[in-house]
């Protein structure tokens, strides 16, 4: 292979280049090809974006699989969901199967191979683990680096490579420790020394995304035992951490979000944003969470209320509420709000997630009294937030309202994939998304007896819905 895409070599990371964070890195810092590579036939680029694909799939059916054991945990249905973890499990070996051929014979057959013992371990063997972890991490962090600097050409799949890895380095940081052992050997063996455009790479991403994925199952498994702990609106926090990375995926790689005014989200203290409603199901509410989580710089959790038609999907009601969600009550608000806590609401409810395609940026009917009630009360600001390129996931051509009714639902939503693929069309489309933060209205200054006065109350309704259509106009 010529020097244009150069293979890195390692032998550990304690030789080759030391390991650099994103931040810092830059272009010449690079490690420079040694004498003369011999030259090897360009590798089949169809080959490789089918490889990527195969890769992103199987996150995504990771993310689903660990959402559906996690809502039948809650659910507390403990036969089922054991069924339902397993069933997650073929699921993730379906997947990476079709990353070039990965088998689960293959990971087995690593995991014969991989050396327990580590020279100067404690009795527990905890330190050095970690000490493995942490040299593993800055490995991976390390070719990342390298493969986002690697010059101008294939960019496409530069960055999904790099964002591949990263997700690799998020899930090392909390898999438990024989987990660690076994990925630090995978990732050793499969991708440090691979080029990015060799299919190889891209199976031994898929080999070690599969492990990780079974393991994450695994521990949700374990979990229906009973070994964990609810807050008082039924959040799993643990559970929260590790979907973490794979949400980060999303938000990154499948999305590719940009956000704007994050700044207006404040440090500490109560908030309530208001959003629209974008896409049929509640991956608006993940991604502003997302977002707020991983790009503010005082990271905070965002307590979203869901739509109560919500709870009527099988598995999904205790599904969101371990992920963080609450029920679309004003009580639940007021509630979260008086605990200083960051509170995301919808408005626009079921008429929002209904809109047709040629309506997803106009606002529906607003119904923001309650909330707005809540946030004059408690003195919270009220930060107006716009959500762009949900609705392009799922693009909404028809209303089915005589099946909606036959199921008891408040519409029943026809794309170009659902319900023609079955569950499959649920999957929602690679779009590109924007999320746009505006300035918070104060409402200290008001004071808590406003909350009693329905000119006032109105007024702001009003214009927070400008706010928001403003937003959305602009963005689009």
């Amino acid at each position: 292979m010529t020097n244009d895409h150069t293979r890195w070599s390692r032998k550990g990371s304690g030789e080759g280049q030391p390991a650099t964070s994103p931040s810092d890195a830059a272009p010449e810092e690079m490690p420079k090809a040694q004498g003369t590579q011999p030259e090897a036939a360009q590798p089949d680029l169809d080959e490789i974006v089918e490889a990527a694909a195969g890769v992103i799939e199987a996150a995504q059916a990771a993310v689903e699989g660990v959402t559906q054991a996690a809502g039948k945990a809650a659910a507390d249905v403990v036969e089922t969901a054991t069924q339902a973890s397993a069933d997650v499990g073929v699921t993730a070996q379906e997947a990476a199967a079709g990353v070039a051929g990965v088998t689960r014979a293959a990971t087995e057959k690593a995991s014969e191979e991989l050396e327990v013992a580590i020279g100067g371990a404690s009795a527990n063997g905890a330190v050095p683990v970690e000490a493995l972890r942490a040299e593993t991490v800055a490995a991976v962090e390390e070719l990342e680096v390298e493969i986002r600097n690697h010059g101008e050409d294939q960019a496409e799949a530069r960055t999904v490579a790099a964002d591949a890895l990263r997700l690799v380095r998020e899930n090392l940081e909390r898999l438990s420790p024989q987990a660690v052992q076994q990925v630090s050997r995978m990732v050793r063996e499969n991708l440090l020394n691979s080029d990015y455009l060799d299919p190889d790479f891209w199976r031994g991403i898929g080999m070690v995304l599969q492990y990780q994925a079974e393991e994450t199952s695994a521990l949700v498994q374990r979990r229906l035992k009973g070994e964990y702990a609810l807050d008082a609106y039924g959040m799993d926090q643990e559970l929260v951490e590790i979907v973490r990375p794979f949400a980060g995926f999303l938000y990154r790689t499948y999305w590719r979000v940009s956000v704007e005014g994050l700044e207006h989200v404040p440090d500490d203290g109560a908030a309530l944003l208001v959003s629209n409603r974008s896409g049929i199901l509640p991956w608006d509410s993940a991604m502003i969470a997302t977002a707020v989580l991983e790009d503010h710089p005082q990271p905070r959790l965002v307590r979203s209320l869901h739509a109560s038609w919500l709870s009527s999907v099988p598995v999904m009601a205790p599904a969101l509420a371990a992920f963080g969600q609450v029920p679309a009550l004003p009580e639940n608000a007021a509630r979260l709000l008086d605990e200083g806590q960051l509170v995301c609401v919808y408005p626009e409810g079921a008429q929002g997630a209904a809109k047709l395609f040629w309506n997803r940026h106009k606002l529906a009917p607003f119904t923001a009294e309650r909330y707005v009630q809540a946030a004059l009360r408690t003195g919270a600001p009220i930060v107006p937030v716009a959500v762009i390129g949900g609705e392009e996931s799922y693009p909404v051509l028809a209303d089915a309202r005589p099946v909606a009714k036959l199921l008891g639902f408040p519409f029943f939503p026809l794309t170009p994939l659902f319900p023609w693929l079955g569950p499959l069309g649920l999957v929602p489309l690679p779009t590109q998304w924007t999320i746009a933060f505006d300035a918070p209205i104060a409402t200290v200054g008001f004071g808590a007896s406003a909350a009693d006065h329905p000119a006032t109350v109105q007024r702001l309704c009003e214009l927070v819905r400008a706010r928001v259509q403003a937003l959305l106009e602009q963005k689009r």
